[in-house]
């Protein structure tokens, strides 16, 4: 095949301006711009506007059997928008509109390339009593893109993850068809995905495998007139997770359960390895720290939930404070920069090993990573958040790296193998945003029954192979 000819085609569908196979364009989606993982280079890159273009440029590909990578920011852990076999790149970034805001359900519609920053914008520009749930990733990070992956936000407390802040959607399937899932199916409301049979599972979780997310639904949540934020801080997590786990039972209108150990609130103060402690327990420094954000509609209601953290805190032998606003804890409700624990200095990269798991496992999880970093002397940088109710959590240890530095690279990758090895050989732990070889380890523990379900139906949403090929569950 001629790439000339297939640019040519698409262009008839957005303009000669909207897509390209120039090298120095390429250049720009050949690697994800933060993880180590193997490079790639991609034939062809074509910004749509509309689903109905992404419905046209999939056929063209289905014709010519070019693999297609959908792609937003390219900040994308695990490397899960690489063109690691070439083909069209479909940079969703013009479609970033919010279609409509529905106040009285609380859902907000949107299109595929819309972002944090550019949801935000609008929300407190047009409905300043409504917010989203925010990720710690970058303002530039995909919304549904987040949704899609299990990103987990900081209204995690009372949403569970972003798959579970989706309403409905509307997809492009790798056979170029277009389809609705949810009460929008039938109608103009996105309001849930109940009655039907849940087929939002199909794009859930596989990574752009099985089609193109074009549009979506996605709850949004009122901001109540009294917010409360606080730091807990304890020795060791063996004293501190306990706390945060009672919280969570309360019933105390918290909406985030956040937890980072010394680690993650160094890189945040922009230390690097140098002059950082690497192990708070040698240095008899605090290692556990914990954020807690309640909301309430009076002041009375907020006095009283108050009261009562106060009071289990005091219980569990941990040290509590109200963030004042404008902290790190304590903030206006924004994108929040967390992602400090990367090191962005020329070359500087980062990547994590992050699991859900059970919470009865976060003291364990986060001693057996920690004691991999330290064994590779890397100050662990460790996070876990609480999520729906406390009914299970995320937990996760970052390394940062210089991504100029090849026998830095080598090393840390055989750090995340190893990292990757001992908490998963804790019951129930798995991987997200997991890296092609991650996948091939999970895989190996996966019921054959449900390995053999997924290839089914990966096969029957994209019968050609050209949806991201080389990422996701199943190839």
């Amino acid at each position: 095949m001629n790439m000339s000819d297939v640019v040519s085609e698409i262009a008839k569908i957005v303009g000669d301006q909207n897509v390209s196979d120039e090298p120095e364009i390429q250049y720009l989606y050949h690697y994800d711009f933060i993880t180590a993982e193997p490079e790639g280079q991609c034939d062809i890159v074509v910004m749509p506007e509309s689903s109905e273009d992404v419905q046209e440029i999939v056929k063209i590909a289905n014709k010519y059997k070019i693999p297609v990578v959908p792609w937003v920011s390219g900040i994308n852990f695990g490397s899960t928008a690489t063109p690691v076999k070439g083909g069209i790149v479909v940079d969703m970034r013009k479609m970033n509109r919010v279609l409509e805001v529905n106040e009285d359900d609380m859902y907000v519609i949107v299109e595929g390339g819309i972002t944090w920053a550019d949801l935000k914008g609008y929300l407190d520009k047009n409905h300043p009593d409504l917010r989203a749930g925010y990720t710690w990733s970058p303002p530039g990070t995909g919304v549904v893109a987040s949704c899609l992956c299990y990103g987990m936000f900081d209204l995690g407390m009372i949403g569970g993850t972003g798959a579970e802040f989706i309403n409905g959607m509307e997809a492009v399937l790798g056979s170029g068809d277009i389809v609705k899932i949810g009460s929008c199916s039938v109608s103009n409301c996105w309001h849930g995905r109940a009655p039907f049979p849940d087929l939002a599972g199909l794009f859930i979780g596989w990574e752009g495998s099985t089609g193109i997310v074009t549009k979506a639904a996605i709850k949004i949540w009122p901001k109540l007139p009294f917010r409360t934020d606080y730091t807990v801080i304890a020795l060791k997590m063996e004293t501190g997770i306990p706390v945060m786990l009672k919280l969570s039972k309360a019933g105390l209108g918290i909406i985030d359960l956040c937890i980072v150990n010394l680690g993650w609130g160094q890189s945040l103060q922009h230390l690097n390895e140098n002059n950082a402690v690497k192990d708070a327990i040698e240095a008899k420094m605090p290692d556990f720290y914990g954020i807690i954000t309640t909301q309430a509609y009076t002041k009375k209601q907020s006095e009283a939930q108050n009261e009562a953290i106060m009071a289990i805190c005091e219980e569990g032998g941990v040290k509590i404070s109200e963030s004042p606003e404008g902290t790190v804890s304590g903030g206006t409700p924004t994108p929040m920069q967390f992602w400090g624990c990367w090191n962005y200095s020329r070359g500087g990269g980062g990547q994590w090993i992050g699991s859900y798991c059970s919470n009865r496992d976060i003291v364990k999880y986060y001693n057996l990573s920690r004691d991999v970093c330290l064994k590779y002397g890397h100050p662990p940088q460790f996070y876990s958040r609480l999520l729906f109710g406390g009914h299970y959590c995320v937990s996760r240890t970052n390394i940062n790296f210089n991504k100029n530095d090849p026998k830095e690279i080598e090393e840390v990758q055989q750090l995340l193998k190893e990292l990757h090895e001992d908490v998963h050989s804790i019951d129930g732990v798995i991987m997200y945003k997991a890296p092609k070889w991650a996948h091939e380890r999970i895989e190996k523990k996966m019921n054959p029954g449900t390995t053999e379900l997924i290839k089914k139906i990966r096969k029957i949403m994209d019968p050609n192979g050209i949806m991201n090929p080389g990422h996701g569950w199943g190839e």
